[in-house]
Order: structure tokens, then sequence, then C-alpha cells
């Protein structure tokens, strides 16, 4: 069953050019941020856990991190 998070405002804040560090109960620190290539935003958006995967919207990123969170049941712990 995936996790319940509060997405929308995790959208806002990376369409914003902010990052996102979920913290897990396994002590990793998940980022989720906008992409950034020489200085510039790339319009995707890249977690630190799908390692070369890169969308262009970040609810789908948000929805992918969860989903690998869920098949390795780890539970998110806090959002910052």
């Amino acid at each position: 069953m995936m996790q319940q998070m509060p997405i929308l405002p995790l959208v806002q804040r990376l369409t914003e050019g902010e990052s996102v560090t979920l913290s897990t109960d396994k002590g990793e620190d998940v980022r989720v941020s906008p992409e950034v290539v020489d200085g510039q935003l790339t319009g995707n958006f890249v977690s630190t856990t799908l390692p070369g995967v890169r969308y262009d919207d970040p609810r789908i990123i948000l929805k992918e991190t969860l989903a690998k969170f869920d098949e390795q049941g780890v539970t998110i712990t806090s959002i910052d």
C-alpha cells in the first residue's frame, strides 16, 4: 500500500525550484529536486533513490519515489 503524504505542498516547493528531503526509518535521506545542469534548471525533476531517472512532472517523480519506498518496505519518518 502506497504511503500517504502531503503531495501538493511538495509539488509546489519543487516547481518553485526548491528541493524536498524525505527521511526514512532506515536512516536514509532521499532528496527530490529540480534538475540543474550548468547552473540552469532543466525543467526535469530527479530523486536520489532513482539514479538516472528524470521526469518533467514533479508529481510523477514523487509517485515513483514513494513506489520505490513501498517496494523496499521503507517508511518516511519526516519531510523537510
